[in-house]
Order: C-alpha cells, then sequence, then structure tokens
C-alpha cells in the first residue's frame, strides 16, 4: 500500500508540473522549445567547430611531422656528400703532391746540371 500511495503521489506532481505549464500558456512552452533548440544548436555548432579544428590541427600537424622527416633525410644526404667532398679534396691533394714531386724530378732529369754546364 506504501508503494501505491507512492506512486499516486509522484503521479499528482507531474499532472501539477503539467497543469502548472498549461496554466502559463502555449507561448511560455514554445519559448521553452525555442530556447532548448538553441542551446541544442549552439551546442552542436561548438561540437562541429571543434571537430573541424581539431582535424586542421591534425593536419598540420602530419604534414610539419612529414617536413621534419624530408628534411631530417636531406640533412643525412647534405652530411654524407660534405664527407665524400672533403675525402675528395684529401685525395686530390695528395695527388697534387704527388705530381708535384714527379714534375720536379722529371725537371731535374732534364736540366743539365749546373756544375757541368760550368766546365
Amino acid at each position: 500500500m506504501a508503494c501505491h500511495t507512492k506512486i499516486a503521489k509522484q503521479m499528482k506532481e507531474e499532472d501539477i508540473a503539467i497543469k502548472g505549464a498549461h496554466l502559463l500558456g502555449p507561448s511560455v512552452e514554445s519559448k521553452f522549445d525555442e530556447l532548448k533548440y538553441e542551446v541544442i544548436h549552439k551546442i552542436d555548432k561548438e561540437l562541429t567547430d571543434s571537430h573541424n579544428a581539431r582535424e586542421y590541427i591534425s593536419q598540420k600537424y602530419d604534414e610539419l611531422c612529414s617536413k621534419i622527416q624530408y628534411l631530417t633525410e636531406l640533412d643525412a644526404t647534405v652530411t654524407g656528400f660534405r664527407s665524400d667532398v672533403k675525402t675528395i679534396e684529401k685525395q686530390i691533394h695528395e695527388l697534387s703532391s704527388r705530381v708535384d714531386d714527379i714534375e720536379k724530378r722529371t725537371i731535374c732529369k732534364e736540366c743539365p746540371s749546373l756544375t757541368s754546364s760550368m766546365y
């Protein structure tokens, strides 16, 4: 019986609330509906805007990561080229020294000695 009175009491409270809304009139209900619609619409718009912003940021982040990866690979390539150029420069310097030594020996062999030309 206690359950029955609780249910009856709840039903009476709901009826009072509904009757109170009807007493205020349909214009008040429609205002609440409009307000509810506008609040939901604004929330949906904010959610859409934040989702679009998140996608845009993710896209830019991916582009940035791609550029960083490309620049890292480019840096490794340039570093490799620099090392190769230094090695080649060293080899050219060594070859140049050898050629100079060979030229000096050749010139010395081809030139008559100064001492023999004096006598």
